[in-house]
């Protein structure tokens, strides 16, 4: 299964510099609403771009979580050494794989609540 994480990372690792870009595109879109429009005004411009935050932070965090991920422990190297720290690292990928499916589900359910607030804001 972290074989397969590991390989979509490193697919999407091209792509690390676009999500920089945009999360700095959401951070200035989301300041030019907080400073340039006063009150609600700027909510039209301020909450897709905090969505689009969100988005682009969740893959660079995965890219930069799963893209280097240890090896199975090989059976040349001490057992201190090689084994153990290896399997103390992939445990430490399994914790960060669970945090980072909470984190997605996370992300899905606040974009969700944002963007009823932004609908139901912009409707009236």
């Amino acid at each position: 299964m972290f074989e397969h994480i590991h390989r979509l990372a490193r697919c999407l690792l091209p792509i690390r510099p676009l999500l920089i870009a945009l999360i700095a595109c959401g951070l200035a879109a989301a300041a030019v609403g907080v400073f340039a429009f006063a009150g609600n005004e700027g909510n039209h411009i301020l909450m897709p771009a905090i969505i689009l935050m969100l988005w682009a932070v969740t893959g660079l965090i995965f890219i930069d979580v799963f893209a280097g991920f240890p090896h199975h422990p090989q059976a040349g190297r001490g057992v201190w050494g090689g084994r153990w720290s290896i399997r103390l690292r992939q445990g430490l990928h399994w914790a960060l794989l669970l945090g980072f499916l909470a984190l997605g589900l996370t992300v899905v359910e606040l974009s969700l609540y944002i963007a009823d607030a932004w609908l139901v804001g912009s409707s009236r």
